[in-house]
């Protein structure tokens, strides 16, 4: 059992709990089972107690969208790198992205199947990182730039290329399919403004999910590709890049389809300090910069319900504590506190797991934070590392 005491809350991640400061105890089963005003909670015989005091504790981050095999934006040696050595640099940054209050990741594609091992191992107990939902390798047509990230594509062409490929991910044991509905970024070659799978083949991605219970999360750029997405029934639509009224207001119709920008990979692939992109990519950054930022803009104004994705490498993620955070006010224009939402009940909800993450509840796991600071009223003080992490019995502190 641990005990946090002095804990500053934020009153939209607490639930059944309105004052600004308490203690909250977890028990044995690392479920929260009491928030009380400080002093109120005795602590048990044996409780490890943590002092918060001067800090904000939140519930664990998500990020639905990020690549666990991509160390760096140096995308040759990823190409080139052993399938053991992809398991090693997955798992390592599995670990930095928990100690930075990273609780759950939805992995975005990845090479070998090496992320479904690492949650493998996780779920036995083996290691500690956070949950991960695997998607395995991203489908994705014959399309030019695919080679630049070779091992993280499956190749397939016309509906029933696409069931065999989506059933053949699932075959392997991940838990979602990634699709790549519109050209990409970083793709050599690939122009992101352009929509490269037809609605029959996304539409096959789909009927498999459903039948066997999970979802689709499609990249999508353009404005076209993100409605042909909504229309099919995709869970989540990644970037949104270039996304108009009529898709907002698809969006806002729909029960079903969610939007997750991603604005740390847009900051990363502008640092002038950066030295493993090429020109080529930096250029097409630079051209669609302002464009996806008044568009993405305009469709958090609208008031969906936006999921937090970073689309990150490790390098950038370690070297830029927090970095998701403040690229959201930084990179668009958010609220400070409805970027914390994003990052927990707002991913929760979308991902079908609030009965037991994203807020600070008694019931729901102990997946908890404590940030130095206020980050509720100055999304600065993300800029680095929490001072704890509790997650599976394990407290991290940096």
């Amino acid at each position: 059992m641990i005990l946090f005491k002095n804990c500053r809350f934020v009153k939209e991640l607490t639930e059944g709990f309105v004052q600004e400061m308490g203690d909250v105890l977890v028990d044995d089963k690392d479920t929260i089972a009491e928030i009380a005003e400080p002093g109120a909670i005795a602590a048990p015989e044996g409780c490890r107690i943590v002092d918060a005091e001067g800090g904000t504790l939140l519930p664990g981050f998500f990020d639905m969208h990020v690549h666990l095999t991509m160390d760096s934006l140096d995308f040759l040696p990823y190409v080139a790198r052993r399938p053991e050595d992809h398991w090693a640099e997955t798992y390592s940054y599995a670990r930095e992205m928990l100690k930075q209050g990273y609780t759950t990741v939805r992995d975005a594609g990845g090479a070998y199947n090496v992320v479904k091992g690492v949650r493998d191992a996780q779920r036995k107990g083996y290691i500690n990182v956070p949950d991960i939902l695997s998607s395995g390798q991203a489908l994705t047509p014959t399309e030019m730039g695919n080679e630049t990230f070779g091992p993280m594509y499956s190749v397939c062409d016309g509906p029933m290329e696409v069931r065999k490929a989506a059933r053949h991910q699932l075959e392997l044991g991940n838990d979602v399919i990634k699709y790549m509905v519109t050209g990409a970024y970083l793709n050599e070659g690939g122009l992101p403004g352009q929509q490269i799978v037809t609605e029959d083949e996304l539409r096959e991605a789909v009927r498999i999910a459903d039948m066997k219970d999970t979802h689709v999360m499609g990249h999508a750029h353009s404005a076209e590709g993100i409605k042909t997405a909504i229309r099919c029934g995709l869970r989540t639509v990644e970037h949104g890049s270039f996304i108009d009224e009529e898709a907002i207001r698809m969006l806002k119709e729909s029960d079903r389809t969610f939007l997750v920008p991603t604005a740390a990979i847009g900051l990363a692939c502008l640092d002038e300090d950066a030295n493993n992109l090429s020109e080529g990519m930096v250029d097409t950054s630079k051209k669609y910069e302002q464009i996806e930022k008044d568009c993405v803009n305009r469709a958090y104004r609208a008031g969906l319900k936006l999921g937090f994705g970073s689309d990150i490498d490790k390098e950038n993620f370690v070297a830029h504590p927090g970095m998701e955070f403040y690229a959201r006010h930084e990179w668009f224009d958010f609220e400070y506190v409805d970027i914390l939402k994003q990052a927990t009940i707002n991913s929760a909800e979308i991902l079908g797991m609030d009965d037991r993450k994203g807020t600070i509840c008694v019931g729901k796991n102990a997946e908890l934070v404590v940030i130095d600071g206020k980050p509720d009223i100055d999304i600065n003080d993300m800029k680095q590392m929490p001072r704890y992490v509790y997650f599976h019995g394990e407290l991290i502190e940096n």
